[in-house]
């Protein structure tokens, strides 16, 4: 049953978390300049820098440590980049066609296949299914990753590099919002969802003329059934670029991905650590492979242009 009701023919609240209650509305700017924007129903959140009244349990955590933790590339000095959702939501199509998939084709191997007489064609069609199956998994989980979005907080600008197009924004023209994605959610039928979305205007792209086009929408963070993670995102990334407080960042030397700890190694001795990291790996695939997926090789490359707006050279995702 949704939790997102309508109170009024313009206007849709959402459960109150934490002290956040959502209003969704239409309105005349997504109309005119969005995709399908007659009917999106949605948070605009910037322009306005709206500030999110979030109520912590603990309050360590009103420091919102695990959004960057979650979240970031890496925090720097004068910048900080934040991961989209086709990077940090990695765990979806790697359940879909690994776990889900596998267990699905290990039934069918032995309630169907088996009753294939010609061993042949039985073997090619068992260990086909799970060739495709676990490929699948690892091309879901291993694509190509995209650059995060670049907040500047020294330039008070934004940098996007999506479908081949850069897009520098000025940040008090940034435009995002939260918009409602209800989903079909197999049997349950259609399900709550919500996706923080930056809108893309065509007159901020610097290599392509894009005039007369609608925005471009990116999906920087989605959540089915809970919207805290999504206001909590954009409140993370408000109080960076405006510098509110109270809030995390750790300044990074190396890139925010996982790996051998060889600290922790020499701490605890070799001979210990490396069968415990073989032990890890496995398990790593299965609890935590969004983490995993940053490992991919195949990484997009920010242009040059950024590099020179930046004001030093980082790549990392």
């Amino acid at each position: 049953m949704s939790q997102i009701k309508q109170v009024s023919s313009n206007l849709w609240l959402g459960p109150k978390v934490m002290g956040i209650a959502p209003q969704f509305k239409r309105t005349d700017h997504a109309i005119a300049h969005y995709p399908n924007g007659e009917s999106l129903i949605h948070d605009p959140v910037q322009p306005g820098n709206k500030k999110m009244p979030i109520q912590y349990k603990i309050k360590e955590a009103e420091h919102m440590g695990e959004v960057f933790e979650g979240s970031s590339a890496g925090g720097h000095e004068g910048y900080l980049d934040m991961r989209v959702d086709s990077v940090t939501n990695r765990s979806e199509g790697f359940y879909i066609m690994g776990i889900i998939g596998l267990l699905f084709w290990w039934s069918f191997h032995y309630f169907v296949l088996t009753a294939i007489e010609d061993e042949q064609v039985r073997n090619l069609s068992i260990y086909s299914g799970y060739v495709f199956f676990g490929v699948g998994a690892l091309i879901c989980l291993f694509r190509t990753l995209h650059t995060p979005v670049r907040f500047h907080k020294a330039n008070q600008e934004v940098y996007v590099w999506h479908k081949k197009v850069l897009y520098r924004i000025p940040w008090q023209e940034c435009e995002l919002s939260i918009r409602v994605d209800k989903r079909t959610i197999g049997l349950k039928g259609q399900q709550d969802g919500y996706q923080l979305t930056l809108w893309l205007n065509p007159k901020h792209a610097t290599n392509k003329d894009l005039s007369g086009q609608k925005h471009v929408p990116l999906n920087m963070f989605h959540n089915m059934d809970h919207h805290i993670p999504l206001y909590a995102y954009w409140e993370y990334v408000r109080r960076y670029m405006t510098g509110d407080t109270p809030l995390y960042i750790e300044m990074s030397k190396e890139p925010r991905v996982p790996g051998f700890n060889t600290e922790m190694a020499k701490s605890m001795g070799y001979a210990l650590a490396i069968p415990l990291f073989i032990i890890v790996v496995p398990l790593a695939f299965v609890c935590k492979p969004n983490k995993v997926a940053l490992l991919s090789p195949f990484k997009e490359k920010w242009p040059e242009e950024v590099h020179e707006w930046t004001g030093e050279r980082c790549d990392w995702h």
